[in-house]
Formats: structure tokens, C-alpha cells, sequence
């Protein structure tokens, strides 16, 4: 067994419990890839990959054995006219014998020369603490999601069950459900005024965003070839719902949707979306996000962007303070701080996919 699946059975829990970093693949959605699958699509089918990549930094103790391990993997981000090439890192993980290296090896990758940048999505209240001690910035909001309720009937006996264990209460808590699912549906109906088409045309949805895309965000580059990767058919993380929408004035963009699992719970998960902001509202396309997740979802999950108000959609969506902020950034020593508050990362973003 790899060190990674060892670790990933010894952290077994909520992420914000696990001792070593960020989460591992697959920790919301029950079934997960093998560690192989993902480590080939992560670093070796990343379209940013070389022949001569480095993907991460380890400690071995004097038999040779792993103590330790920080996996890195190359991504991109455009700031204004700028295309800046950096690293992402997930699954650090150190043996209690190793603590007082792990601190090293995390200096060591931030260290890691040609890197514009270092940063994380998948952070928890362990591994948040480190990032700030070697001079990282949390990105705002990252610490907030925001839900959109499709089966109160199932959300809330689930709910309640977290806090009382009478069965009364919860038969209660589900024919309440069943009667208030009819508000949040009203939304789930495609609206009339949007075409939605699935779509696998990578060129054009590279387009599309280079088209929408604001000029003074710092966000991911989504090339052809990196959509391409992240939703085609080696992501370990299928199935994904990639479509394109159109209103009645021609106007275009599209979103992605993923599917999770939380416990009980199915979700649907936005992981990105490009739409034009000068002429079209988020408003406009929630519905059509939600219309898609309904039939197999149970709640739809939204992370904050920049300049985007999710409660202007809907008066149902329910935000949810997280323990900790998941993504933080940091520049190489000497060189200009990126702007956090500049920073227009999604969900898509990162070494999980959401």
C-alpha cells in the first residue's frame, strides 16, 4: 500500500480532523479513484505537465521509507495580459516522527524555483495555520458556501437527526419537508428565455471565457486542452454536466456542474461558470443551473466569486461558514503578492476538482 493510501486510511473523518493537510480525492463523494488513477490524471496527464516535472517533495527516514509527502502539480493563471505558471499543492502528509521536518519540507516546495506562485484550495484547520506561517494570504471567502435546497425532504429529517433521536420528530421533519418542497422547484424549471445544450467543444468554451473574462480578476487560464482535462473522460471525478446556455438575444456562456456525495446527501456541486457579466446577471443563469442538478440532486452547492451576490437569486440558498478557509496563496520571496481580493478562483480549481 502506498503512502498515500495509508494515510488516507489513518485520516480517516472530516478533513478538519485529519492531521496531515488537505483532502484526498473522492472524501465527499463515496466512491473514489484508486491513488493511481488520480496521481496519472493529477501529474501526468496534466496538460502543464513535462517529461522533466517534479511533482512533489518527500522525507525518508534511514531504511529508505517514506515520513513524509507534498505532492505539487502545475497550473496556470492570467492576471490582465499576464499568463502566470505556478504550483498547486494537495495531500501533505507527515508521520508524527517527522512533525518538526514537515515544517522544512513545506519551506522547501515554496522554494521551488520558476513558480510565480504556490497556492491550495483544499486547506482545513491544520494545514490553514502553516500556509499563514510561511506568509501565505487566505483568499477571500473561502471560507463560505452557499446552498441551494432541492429535497427538504431529505435535508431536514437529516438535519434534525444530528440533534435529536426521536423518530416522531423526524416523520414530522419529512412531511414538513415534502410540503415546502414545492417553493425552492418553482426555480427548478428550465427558464423559458435560455436555451441549454450539453457540451464537449473545448474550443469553444475557451472562447466563451477569453470573451467574459474580466480583465482585472486573477483566475485560472481555461485553455482547450486544460478543459479538456479537467472535464473529459480521464477526470477521475465523472460524471460532470458541461453545457452551454443562450438567450433569446444570442448572448452565450456556460457552466459546469460535479456531483458529490455528503454523507446521505447527493449533491451538485457549480464548478465554474463564464457568462457575460456587462449584460447578464448571475440571476439569469441560476435558474439554469439549478434545472440541470435537479433530477439527481438533493441540494445544489455554490462557492463565492468576486462581485457575485448569490443572495440576489434566491431568498433559499443557505450560506454555511466553513471551520476554516480552503484556499490560500502565496508568492515566491522578493516578488509582488498577488491581490487576494483580485483572486477569481472556482471550484474546478485545485488538486480535487471541488
Amino acid at each position: 500500500m502506498s503512502f498515500l493510501d495509508r494515510a488516507a486510511v489513518r485520516n480517516q473523518g472530516p478533513s478538519s480532523e485529519r492531521p496531515g493537510g488537505e483532502n484526498l480525492p473522492g472524501a465527499d463523494r463515496g466512491e473514489s479513484p484508486s491513488t493511481e488513477q488520480w496521481l496519472q490524471w493529477l501529474l501526468v496527464e496534466n496538460p502543464l505537465s513535462t517529461s522533466a516535472s517534479e511533482h512533489g517533495l518527500c522525507i525518508r527516514d534511514a531504511s529508505g521509507d517514506i515520513m513524509g509527502l507534498l505532492l505539487a502539480f502545475p497550473a496556470a493563471l492570467v492576471a490582465g495580459d499576464r499568463r502566470l505558471v505556478g504550483l498547486g499543492s494537495g495531500s501533505f502528509f507527515v508521520e508524527p516522527p517527522a512533525r518538526t521536518l514537515g515544517f522544512h519540507l513545506f519551506r522547501k516546495h515554496l522554494s521551488t524555483p520558476g513558480s510565480s506562485f504556490f497556492f491550495s484550495t483544499s486547506c482545513n484547520v491544520n494545514s490553514g495555520p502553516l500556509w499563514k506561517a510561511m506568509g501565505a494570504h487566505a483568499v477571500p471567502d473561502s471560507d463560505v458556501e452557499y446552498a441551494f435546497p432541492l429535497r427538504l425532504d431529505v435535508l431536514l429529517p437529516a438535519y434534525l437527526a444530528r440533534r435529536s433521536s426521536s423518530a416522531l420528530a423526524a416523520t414530522g421533519a419529512r412531511l414538513l419537508g415534502r410540503w415546502a418542497n414545492a417553493f425552492p422547484r418553482l426555480l427548478t424549471r428550465k427558464p423559458a428565455t435560455l436555451t441549454i445544450e450539453p457540451c464537449r467543444d473545448w474550443e469553444k468554451l475557451e472562447e466563451l471565457f477569453r470573451r467574459h473574462r474580466p480583465a482585472d480578476l486573477i483566475t485560472t487560464d481555461r485553455t482547450a486542452a486544460f478543459l479538456r482535462w479537467r472535464y473529459g473522460e480521464s477526470a477521475p471525478n465523472r460524471p460532470f454536466d458541461v453545457c452551454v446556455f443562450r438567450d433569446t438575444q444570442g448572448r452565450e456562456g456556460w457552466f459546469a456542474l460535479g456531483t458529490i456525495r455528503r454523507g446521505q446527501f447527493r449533491g451538485s456541486m457549480l464548478l465554474d461558470a463564464a457568462w457575460p457579466r456587462d449584460t447578464m446577471s448571475f440571476s439569469d443563469i441560476f435558474r439554469a443551473i439549478v434545472s440541470v442538478a435537479a433530477s439527481r440532486a438533493d441540494a445544489v452547492y455554490f462557492q463565492p466569486r468576486p462581485r457575485l451576490d448569490y443572495r440576489q437569486c434566491s431568498r433559499w440558498l443557505i450560506p454555511r461558514r466553513l471551520e476554516a478557509p480552503k484556499a490560500f496563496i502565496v508568492t515566491p520571496k522578493g516578488a509582488a503578492p498577488l491581490a487576494t481580493s483580485a483572486l477569481d478562483l472556482v471550484s474546478a480549481d485545485g488538486d480535487l476538482a471541488f
